[in-house]
C-alpha cells in the first residue's frame, strides 16, 4: 500500500479477484497481465500514451478465446478511469466486453450494443459467451470450432511452446466463424513477418482435430487440406519447418513420385500440379499434363490455402486459375501481405474483402515486427540527370541517342558501371566490418553481376577468405537453391550479401536480414511492400531489433502513399459522358505499375531524382522480364564521375506509422535517451569492460558512429575526447572534457586508492592513465597494452604483473583504473 492509499496491485488482490470468483470465473480462465503488445525491440520506449502494453485481466472461456478485458485502477480512482484502455484492448482481441474498476465500482462497455453503463457485478462466463454467440450468430459448429484447443506441440528453439499472438488468434477465429457461416472464399491480409504460416497451421489444426474428434458420430472422412503456392521455397519451408512438426506423416508433398491419397495435408506448387508430363514439348493444356491434377477429384479437399495469393492465380485468365476452379467445392483461403487490384489482377474479386487485416504499422506499434530506418542516398547523376550529347558513343563504340538520362533509364537503357561501383562503396561503408546480412535489389541479371563484382573487389581480404560472402541469387544461377538455403539459415554466416533482381522479393524468410538495399526503381506498391517485408522479422538472437533500408532510387517515397499501410485503395469512379449522352464507367488514370500516375512527392530536404526524360528512350518502360516490356537496346558508358550529393536519414515514427526525417545527431541522441535513463547509468555501463562491450554493440546496431557524430557536431578536432563524453554531450548537453582532463580527475578523486598500491605498481597505473589520455579506453582495456610504450619499457607482461603480486591482481588493478575514469 502506498501513502496515497491502496495501489492497483492491492485493488486486484483484495477486490477484483474475489469479484471474479463470485461471478463463476475459474482460475484457469483468468489471465493476468495479458500481453497485448510486446516490449519494443532494442530497449526503445513507445510514446507515453502507449507505455502500458499489457491488460490487467483477460477472461477467457477457453484458452485463447477472450470474452472480457478488465482494467483495474487504485481504490481512490474513478471506476471508469480505465475504460478507454480496456475498450482499446478488447477491440484488438475481439472480446465483446470491456470492464473498468477501482475495486468497488464497475463500468461496462458492450461492443455489441456500443453502450457503456455502471454495473454491480462482473458478467458470468455463460452471460459473456451467450453475448458473443448471439452477436455473431454462431451456430453449433462455429461454437465447437472456437472452443476447440490450439496446438501446443510446435516448440521454439529453446524448447518452450510457440504461443499464438493475439492477432493470430483473432484471425483464426474470424476465419472459423466465416467458414461455419458458409463463406467459401476467404482472405487474410497479414504483414510480412507477422506469422501467416503459423496462423494457417493452427487454423488447420483446429479443423483437422475437430473432424477427428467427431468422426465416430458423424462418419465423415478425415479433413483434407491443400497448401498451394507458386514457388518451391514457399511450399517446402512451411511444410518442413511448421506442418511436419505437428502433423508428422499426415503431411505429403504432391509430385509424380508421390501421388498418394492417404495423407491429410498436401503441399504443392501450381507448376507441380499442371506440368506433370516429363516432356516439355507437350502443350500445357493437354490431358496428359493435367493428369496429376486430375488424380484428385474436385471434392477431394476441404480447404485450399493459397499462399501469396496476390501472385500466380490472382489473374482471372492466368494458366493457374484453373487449379482453383478445379477445386471449387473446397473452402479457399488466400494469404497475403499485399492484395492487389490492378492491371486485371484483383485479389478481392476472387477472395472477397479481408476477413482480418494486420498491417506493418500494427506490427511495429505492437512490438512484434522490426521498425525500419531509411537511408536515402542521392547521386549527382540521379539528382541532375546525365546529359548525352549528339555523337557521343558508348564503351563499345555505338552511338547513344542524345538526351538527358535519369534514374529510370540506368541499367535499362544506359548501363553506368561507375554508378554501380559508387553504390557498392556506400553499401560496404554502411555495413562495415559486421556480419549483418543484406539483400541488394538490382535492375536485372547483368546489373546484379556487376554489383557482385564491385562488392567483392572492395573487400578482397573477405573474398579470399570466402568468395561466396557475396552471391548472386537469381533464377539464372545454377546454384541458386543451395545459396538460397544457406542465405536464409540464420545459423550460417555465408552468403552475407545476396544480390538479386526479384527472386527474393516475395515469400522468402530471412530472419536475420539487417539491410534491404534498393538499387532499382519500383512502381508496384505490392512489390514494394514485399521487398520491405524481407526485413520486418525480429531476430534478437543476433541482435536484430530493427532493419535499415538503403534507397538509391527514391523508391521509399511509396511509404507516403496512402495505400502503403493497408489494402490498396480501389480507383475512385469518375463520370464520363459517352457519345450518346449517357454516362460511362471510368476510373482515375493509373500507371502500369498500379500507383497514381503522379504520386505526391514528400517534402524533404533531400532532392529527389527521376528527372523527366528528354530523348534517349522511354522512362516508363515495363520492368525487365515483364510481358509488356519492349526489348530495348542497352548502352554502356564508363568513366562517368559519380558522387553523393545528399544523404537523408528517416526513422519509423511509432505514433504515426510514417517515416520521419531527422538529423543524424537528433536520431543518435534519441536512441541513447531511450536506452539510458540518466548520465550515471551510461557512465556505469561504460566503466565496466563487459557492459561497455554491450554499449558498443548497441551503438553499432543503432548506427551511432562516434566519428560521424564528431563530424556532424563540428567537433572533428576533438580527437582527444572520450566516446562516452561525446554521448553525454549529445544526449544530455553535458560539457565535454578531454581524455587528459578525465585522467587527471581520476587521479585526484582516487588518490587514496592509488597510494594503497606499492610504489612500483603505482608507477604502472600512472603510465596506464597516461596511455588512456593519449590513445583512449580501448587501448588500456586490451591485454596487449603491456606490449606497447610506455608500459613495454618497464618489462615483460610477467614482470609487470609481478609488480602487483600476480596476473589476477594486475587484471583487477587495470579494471579499477577504468572504473576510476568514469565513476567519481
Amino acid at each position: 500500500m502506498t501513502s496515497g492509499g491502496p495501489d492497483e496491485n492491492d485493488t486486484c488482490r483484495d477486490y477484483v479477484r474475489p469479484a471474479l470468483g463470485r461471478a463463476g470465473w475459474r482460475d484457469e480462465q483468468i489471465v493476468e497481465q495479458y500481453r497485448v503488445q510486446a516490449d519494443l525491440p532494442g530497449g526503445r520506449l513507445p510514446p507515453p500514451e502507449q507505455r502500458k502494453r499489457r491488460a490487467d485481466y483477460v477472461l477467457e472461456l477457453e484458452p485463447g478465446l477472450p470474452l472480457i478485458v478488465i482494467e483495474a485502477k487504485r481504490l481512490w480512482a474513478q471506476p471508469g478511469d480505465g475504460i478507454q484502455q480496456a475498450v482499446r484492448y478488447a477491440d484488438k482481441l475481439g472480446a465483446p466486453l470491456a470492464l473498468s474498476t477501482n475495486g468497488r465500482g464497475w463500468v461496462l462497455y458492450n461492443a455489441v450494443t456500443g453502450l457503456q453503463k455502471d454495473i454491480d457485478s462482473v458478467p458470468t462466463p455463460v452471460e459473456a459467451w451467450d453475448l458473443l454467440v448471439s452477436s455473431r450468430q454462431l451456430g453449433e459448429q462455429a461454437q465447437h470450432y472456437l472452443r476447440s484447443p490450439f496446438n501446443r506441440q510446435h516448440l521454439n528453439a529453446d524448447g518452450s511452446v510457440k504461443e499464438l499472438r493475439y492477432y493470430q488468434r483473432r484471425a483464426i477465429h474470424e476465419v472459423l466463424c466465416a467458414m461455419a457461416a458458409g463463406q467459401r472464399r476467404l482472405l487474410l491480409v497479414m504483414a510480412t513477418g507477422s506469422g501467416k504460416t503459423f496462423t494457417a497451421l493452427q487454423l488447420v489444426w483446429k479443423l483437422w482435430n475437430y473432424r477427428r474428434r467427431t468422426q465416430e458420430t458423424t462418419g465423415e472422412r478425415n479433413f483434407r487440406v491443400l497448401y498451394l503456392a507458386d514457388r518451391d521455397i514457399l511450399v517446402s519451408d512451411p511444410m518442413r519447418k511448421n506442418f511436419q512438426r505437428v502433423f508428422g506423416d499426415a503431411v505429403v508433398r504432391v509430385s509424380t513420385r508421390d501421388a498418394r491419397h492417404s495423407p491429410d495435408i498436401y503441399f504443392a506448387t501450381y507448376q507441380g500440379l499442371t506440368t506433370a508430363h516429363p516432356d516439355p514439348d507437350v502443350p500445357a493444356d493437354t490431358a496428359e499434363t493435367r493428369e496429376l491434377l486430375r488424380n484428385y477429384p474436385p471434392d477431394f479437399f476441404d480447404l485450399v490455402i493459397v499462399d501469396e495469393c496476390h501472385r500466380g492465380s490472382a489473374r482471372a485468365d492466368s494458366d493457374w486459375r484453373g487449379i482453383l476452379e478445379h477445386f471449387d467445392p473446397a473452402v479457399q483461403l488466400g494469404l497475403t501481405a499485399t492484395p492487389v487490384d490492378r492491371g486485371g489482377v484483383d485479389t478481392f474479386e476472387y477472395f472477397g474483402n479481408p476477413i482480418c487485416t494486420y498491417s506493418l504499422k500494427d506490427g511495429i506499434e505492437d512490438g512484434f515486427l522490426a521498425p525500419y530506418t531509411i537511408r536515402r542516398v542521392v547521386f549527382d547523376v540521379d539528382a541532375d540527370g546525365l546529359e548525352v550529347v549528339e555523337g557521343q558513343r558508348d564503351s563499345n563504340g555505338r552511338l547513344i541517342p542524345a538526351g538527358t538520362y535519369g534514374t529510370r533509364d540506368y541499367e535499362r537503357r544506359l548501363r553506368l558501371p561507375d554508378r554501380t561501383q559508387a553504390m557498392a562503396r556506400r553499401i560496404v561503408a554502411v555495413i562495415g566490418d559486421t556480419d549483418n546480412r543484406a539483400v541488394v535489389f538490382c535492375v536485372d541479371a547483368a546489373h546484379a553481376l556487376t554489383m557482385c563484382e564491385e562488392l567483392r573487389n572492395l573487400r578482397p581480404d573477405r573474398t579470399r577468405r570466402d568468395p561466396e560472402w557475396v552471391a548472386r541469387i537469381m533464377s539464372a544461377e545454377r546454384e541458386k537453391d543451395r545459396l538460397l538455403e544457406q542465405f536464409t539459415d540464420p545459423e550460417r554466416d555465408v552468403p552475407q550479401i545476396a544480390v538479386t533482381s526479384s527472386l527474393l522479393s516475395t515469400g522468402v524468410d530471412i530472419e536475420d536480414l539487417k539491410y534491404v538495399v534498393i538499387g532499382r526503381t519500383i512502381g508496384s506498391m505490392a512489390e514494394f511492400k514485399q521487398i520491405i517485408g524481407r526485413g520486418t522479422r525480429l531476430y534478437p538472437e543476433k541482435g536484430k531489433t530493427e532493419f535499415e533500408i538503403m534507397d538509391f532510387v527514391g523508391a521509399t517515397r511509396l511509404f507516403r502513399d496512402p495505400t502503403f499501410d493497408g489494402p490498396p485503395l480501389r480507383p475512385p469512379a469518375t463520370e464520363t459522358v459517352g457519345p450518346d449522352g449517357g454516362l460511362e464507367d471510368g476510373t482515375v488514370e493509373t500507371s502500369d505499375e498500379g500507383t497514381l500516375t503522379e504520386p505526391p512527392e514528400p517534402s524533404v530536404t533531400v532532392s529527389e531524382p527521376e528527372p523527366d526524360y528528354r530523348g534517349g528512350g522511354s522512362s516508363d518502360a515495363g520492368e525487365p522480364g515483364s510481358d509488356d516490356a519492349p526489348p530495348q537496346e542497352k548502352f554502356e558508358l564508363r568513366g562517368v564521375s559519380v558522387t553523393i550529393t545528399s544523404e537523408g536519414f528517416w526513422v519509423h515514427d511509432v505514433s504515426t506509422g510514417q517515416p520521419r526525417l531527422v538529423s543524424y545527431v537528433d536520431w543518435a541522441g534519441e536512441r541513447i535517451l531511450d536506452r539510458f535513463d540518466e548520465p550515471e547509468a551510461l557512465l556505469r555501463a561504460w566503466a565496466d569492460p563487459r557492459s561497455r562491450s554491450d554499449v558498443v554493440t548497441f551503438l553499432g546496431s543503432n548506427h551511432i558512429d562516434p566519428v560521424r557524430l564528431a563530424e556532424e557536431l563540428g567537433r572533428v578536432g576533438d580527437a582527444e575526447v572520450d566516446t562516452v563524453d561525446q554521448l553525454l554531450h549529445l544526449a544530455w548537453g553535458m560539457p565535454t572534457m578531454t581524455r587528459a582532463e578525465r585522467a587527471g580527475r581520476a587521479l585526484t578523486a582516487h588518490r587514496a586508492e592509488l597510494d594503497a598500491y606499492p610504489e612500483q605498481a603505482r608507477a604502472v597505473l600512472s603510465l596506464l592513465l597516461d596511455r588512456y589520455a593519449e590513445a583512449g579506453i580501448e587501448e588500456i582495456s586490451a591485454p596487449s597494452v603491456v606490449q606497447v610504450p610506455p608500459l613495454s619499457a618497464i618489462g615483460s607482461p610477467a614482470q609487470i604483473a609481478g609488480r602487483f603480486g600476480g596476473a589476477d591482481a594486475w587484471h583487477q588493478a587495470r579494471a579499477a583504473v577504468q572504473e576510476w575514469l568514469y565513476i567519481a
